[in-house]
């Protein structure tokens, strides 16, 4: 525009008439095409820490959906299944007493129906999560989140509609609801997203305490809103809890929409025709799309060259049983093993919440300044942020096997709260992993990584809650205080799995990982 101003102003002179015939010319358009929109720049707030807390935020109204739903769904399926088991005859006017629902038959299939409902979303989101992942690195992250939070409601209200038959319709017909997780990818998709974006607007440094914030806020929505739905089950019963929860994944969906979008493309060099050509028959063709979803798997399977992201990954299965076994599964454990209502339940998992939350915003982050002080003992100092956040993932994994066997043996409630404390310590070992993890591959490939993490957790979900419910069956029918074989297993489990961190080796140099282009990484 300059250019057209200097050339019209050399035209004019100081004898040029003020007004001539001629009509002004108009601007001249241009058409915005489809190829012209990369070079539209739109500015957007890209602020790490806001971004950050604004995930948190969300991840803490979305998860407290599963905390107000856990507990009075559980409550409501015992009543039905305690209705079949009574034949229908006692009770008929209202709910049985649930002291009478504590039968070990009746609790057997409670925690059967439960533990297979978790267990095919579980399996659904494995089978959906890989696709998710691939769409949400084309066409960014918002948008598949919005659709996951979708699947979330279509799987929780099917749920709804069942129960609300009142035992009409066979309770297994809940875990038809799975099938809503193959619309935007379930849990795995979402939890994969969100650690995409935090550590795209994170630093090294910043890293593991955002996700140990992350991962609290996730746990705190859901191990908090239990003790509120507690409250609200015993002055207004289970259904306005459940109905909270339905307010509380449309909330998280509008609030996701504030989030600025943190994926960065890097258009291929060569030529953009005949990318844009691929582009477009991968969108178009069924058969192409299923062989371009398998072709990107085994490339993003390639991405696991260290030996030390493997291990990493494969410590993963120990994620999905510990989580299982401190939300709806501990609920059932404690009103069945110390007699207590499941609605008094939810203050026992507020607790575990509240500890989590004291180790993730003040234990943790002095551990992570303590640990690097010149002032600390050779023996526990590390000597960057890659053996710091590898030392605290194994003590961690510590601090969680002690405390889930204490579960376990605990004969009184009072000792069962104080091995949740001690899992508390132990808390942050998922989110210190996933921050080891990411030094292992490029940005462009973060979704994709963690895409795999969500997958290898779900399949410690599959078999999760099936092994805790067998496992609980089995340790009724023994009796005394083998009623603690699930947790007696499972610190089993984390003890396997975390031993797998001692043979993990951090990178050779503190690499930026901030640039687009692709690295290898070679361990010790």
């Amino acid at each position: 525009m300059m250019g057209g101003n200097a050339q019209h102003s050399q035209d004019l002179t100081e004898s040029s008439p003020l007004l001539t015939d001629q009509r002004p010319r108009r601007p001249s358009r241009r058409t915005l095409s489809v190829t012209s929109l990369p070079s539209v720049h739109i500015p957007q707030l890209h602020n790490g820490r806001i971004i950050v807390n604004l995930l948190c935020v969300i991840a803490l109204i979305a998860s407290s959906a599963n905390g107000f739903t856990s507990i009075p769904v559980t409550r409501v399926l015992e009543d039905i299944v305690c209705r079949q088991y009574y034949g229908g005859k006692e009770g008929a006017s209202g709910p049985i007493d649930e002291q009478d629902c504590k039968k070990n038959a009746i609790q057997e299939k409670v925690a059967f129906v439960m533990a297979l409902s978790s267990s095919l979303d579980a399996a659904v989101g494995f089978v959906a999560a890989f696709p998710w992942g691939l769409v949400a690195d084309r066409i960014g992250r918002k948008p598949v989140v919005t659709i996951a939070l979708l699947g979330l409601l279509i799987n929780l209200f099917w749920g709804i509609a069942i129960l609300c038959f009142d035992g009409a319709l066979p309770v297994e017909l809940i875990w038809v609801g799975s099938a809503g997780y193959l619309i935007g990818g379930g849990n795995a998709v979402l939890v994969g997203i969100i650690l995409s974006m935090i550590t795209d607007s994170t630093t090294e440094e910043e890293r593991a305490v955002a996700f140990m914030r992350l991962h609290v806020a996730s746990l705190v929505g859901n191990l908090v809103s239990p003790a509120i739905s507690s409250a609200m089950m015993e002055r207004m019963g289970p259904w306005p809890s459940i109905w909270v929860a339905v307010s509380a994944i449309v909330i998280s969906g509008i609030s996701f929409l504030f989030v600025p979008e943190t994926l960065k493309h890097h258009p291929p060099q060569g030529n953009t025709q005949e990318s844009e050509r691929e582009s477009e028959s991968e969108a178009t063709s069924p058969k192409s799309r299923v062989s371009h979803v398998i072709t990107r798997f085994k490339e993003s399977l390639s991405i696991l060259k260290s030996p030390s992201l493997i291990l990493l990954l494969l410590s993963c299965l120990g994620s999905a049983p510990v989580l299982s076994s401190t939300l709806q599964f501990m609920a059932q454990f404690i009103s069945k093993r110390y007699g207590i209502r499941l609605a008094q339940t939810g203050y026992v998992q507020a607790t575990y919440g509240i500890a989590q939350t004291i180790q993730a915003f003040i234990i943790l982050p002095w551990l992570t300044r303590k640990i690097m002080k010149s002032t600390t003992p050779a023996r526990f100092r590390a000597p960057d942020e890659h053996h710091r956040d590898l030392s605290l993932a194994r003590w961690s994994f510590g601090f969680l096997i002690v405390g889930v066997l204490v579960l376990g043996l605990s004969p009184i409630l009072s000792a069962f709260v104080f091995g949740l404390l001690l899992m508390a310590l132990g808390s942050s070992f998922g989110s210190l992993n996933k921050s080891l993890m990411s030094l292992y591959v490029d940005p462009e490939h973060r979704s994709r990584l963690f895409s795999l993490v969500g997958m290898v957790e779900v399949v410690g979900s599959v078999y999760a809650q099936p092994m805790l419910a067998v496992l609980f069956a089995l340790g009724m029918e023994l009796g005394g205080g083998w009623i603690g074989l699930p947790y007696y297993v499972l610190s089993i489990i984390v003890a396997l799995t975390g031993s797998l961190l001692f043979f993990v080796k951090v990178p050779n140099e503190a690499r930026d990982l901030s640039t687009p282009h692709e690295s290898e990484y070679h361990d010790d």
